[in-house]
């Protein structure tokens, strides 16, 4: 899939290779129970393109840059990426740069003007629902609130969420962004009781 000037992201997932499967997985989550649109490498990138230049455009693209830090200091092109989003952030106060720490990871690894920003903490697994939440909220540039929700688990809610989702997506280019954001917390009430 190559990415054109008019798709946007909600969240760009700029992380080290070596936490490639875990970043994944939370990308998948955030698409499959959330909605969002991800820019996540390994879900975009063209063979034969020139990466370089696709994550660039995929990170102007996004509304958000979620910073994956797992156990290694960021470096090479992860500290570039890292650099471009809060670049971004000076020009643009409505980008936010989301310092996100994946299970296993290290919070004295954030460093700089990124431990300026709040953060997320996985630390105690991907399948945290709140810190999830959390996430969600960062993305959707709103608090997250007190954690006064309580889940009710439903299989068959949770199917039928998914695939209304997942149809949404697919129709996600010939619908606003507003439009789509509405439907996705329909969607996503009929699953979670508040």
């Amino acid at each position: 899939m190559s990415s054109s000037l008019e798709e946007t992201f909600d969240v760009f997932l700029s992380h080290a290779h070596e936490d490639a499967e875990t970043v994944e997985r939370l990308g998948a989550k955030l698409e499959d129970v959330a909605g969002f649109r991800v820019w996540l490498d390994k879900w975009i990138l063209t063979p034969g393109g020139h990466w370089q230049q696709e994550m660039a455009r995929g990170l102007n693209q996004a509304r958000t840059c979620a910073v994956c830090i797992g156990k290694q200091t960021p470096e090479g092109w992860f500290r570039e990426e890292i650099e471009r989003a809060l670049n971004r952030q000076t020009r643009d106060t409505t980008f936010r740069v989301i310092p996100v720490i994946l299970p296993g990871g290290d919070s004295a690894l954030i460093d700089g003007f990124l431990e300026l920003r709040t953060w997320v903490d996985f630390r105690q697994g991907l399948d945290d629902l709140y810190t999830l939440h959390v996430l969600q909220s960062g993305i959707r540039g709103v608090p997250p609130g007190r954690n006064r929700f309580i889940l009710v688990v439903d299989k068959d809610k949770i199917n039928a969420a998914r695939d209304n989702l997942a149809v949404l997506r697919e129709l996600q280019d010939l619908i606003d962004y507003d439009l789509k954001l509405e439907y996705q917390r329909k969607i996503l009430d009929q699953v979670i009781e508040l």
